[in-house]
C-alpha cells in the first residue's frame, strides 16, 4: 500500500526486508577491471545499518564475468562461451569481494547461483526461497548472482535487472533497490542537458516506459534503464516499492536516508 510520505527515505525505514541490486558498473574498477574493496566497505557499512534498524537484506550482484576476463586475460568478447568462461573464473573473486567487505561488519554472506528459469520453476523456487529463508535467520547477508556459467539470457542482457525482481518476489521483500550509475530515471537520456529528473512515479505505465527507451549502458554492465524499468514493473506489480539510484559515492544507501536524488516506484495498490 502506498504511504502518506511517498519519499525514498521513508521507504527504506519503513521495509523490513530489502533486496540491494549491485551492478557490475558499481563492483568493477573500469580502469583496473577489479573489485573496488573501499566502495563495498561503505556498502557493507550501509547494509549493517539497515540491519541494525530491523531490516533483513538480500543483494543480488552482478560483475563475475567482468571480473572473469581479467584474471583470465582474454579480452571481452560477445561469444557466449567465453562469457560463461569468464564467469566461472569471476565467480569465486566477486564472493571473495563480498565476503571481505562484510568480514569488516562481522556479517557472514552466503552465496546463491540462480538462472532466471529457476525462478520460474515452482520446486526450484521453492528451494531457492527456503535457502533465502535459512540465510536470513541465521543472520547471514544472502549474495545472489545469475549462475552465468549455465544461463545465457542475462550474459545478453540485463545486468541481473530482471533477476534481482525475481529475486524480492522469492524472499517477499517490502523493497528493491537498484543502485546503477544513474540517479533515477529521467523523461529522456540523461546525457541530454535538457532531461528532467523524474522522482516520483506513482505508476508505471506506457509513457514511463518509454522514457528508459533511448538509454544505453556503458563501461563493464550490460543492463540499461529500460531492464530497470523492466524490474520495477515487476516488482511494484507485486506489491513492492522499488527504488533506481545512483551508487557511484560511498555509503549510496546512508546517502539516499540522507535525501540523496533518487526515483522512487510506489507499490501497485491491491
Amino acid at each position: 500500500m502506498t504511504s502518506a510520505d511517498p519519499s525514498v527515505a521513508a521507504s527504506l525505514a519503513r521495509a523490513r526486508r530489502i533486496v540491494v541490486k549491485v551492478g557490475s558498473s558499481l563492483m568493477i574498477d573500469p580502469e583496473s577491471r577489479t573489485a573496488r574493496p573501499a566502495w563495498l566497505a561503505t556498502l557493507a557499512q550501509d547494509v549493517a545499518a539497515l540491519r541494525d534498524g530491523g531490516a533483513q537484506v538480500i543483494v543480488v550482484s552482478s560483475g563475475a564475468v567482468a571480473l572473469g576476463w581479467k584474471r583470465l586475460g582474454i579480452e571481452r568478447s560477445p561469444q557466449l562461451d567465453r562469457r560463461q568462461a569468464a564467469a566461472a573464473v569471476g565467480q569465486g573473486l566477486l564472493m571473495n569481494a563480498w565476503s571481505a567487505a562484510f568480514a569488516t561488519q562481522g556479517i557472514t554472506v552466503g552465496q546463491l547461483l540462480l538462472t532466471y528459469d529457476d525462478s520460474e520453476s515452482p520446486q526450484r523456487s521453492a528451494n531457492a526461497r527456503a535457502t533465502l529463508g535459512v540465510l536470513l535467520d541465521a543472520g547471514a547477508v544472502p549474495v545472489v548472482n545469475e549462475n552465468d556459467s549455465a544461463a545465457t539470457e542475462e550474459l545478453k542482457l540485463g545486468d541481473n535487472d530482471r533477476l534481482s525482481a525475481r529475486v524480492a518476489e522469492l524472499a517477499d521483500a517490502d523493497l528493491l533497490l537498484l543502485l546503477s550509475d544513474v540517479d533515477g530515471l529521467y523523461d529522456r537520456d540523461p546525457a541530454d542537458p535538457a532531461a528532467r529528473h523524474i522522482a516520483h512515479v506513482p505508476r508505471i505505465d506506457e509513457a514511463i516506459a518509454a522514457m528508459a527507451s533511448g538509454t544505453r549502458a556503458e563501461g563493464v554492465g550490460t543492463g540499461g534503464m529500460a531492464t530497470k524499468i523492466a524490474a520495477a514493473r515487476h516488482a511494484t506489480g507485486q506489491g513492492r516499492a522499488t527504488i533506481i539510484a545512483s551508487g557511484r559515492d560511498d555509503h549510496p544507501v546512508s546517502g539516499l536516508r540522507e535525501g540523496a536524488r533518487a526515483t522512487l516506484f510506489d507499490p501497485a495498490r491491491p
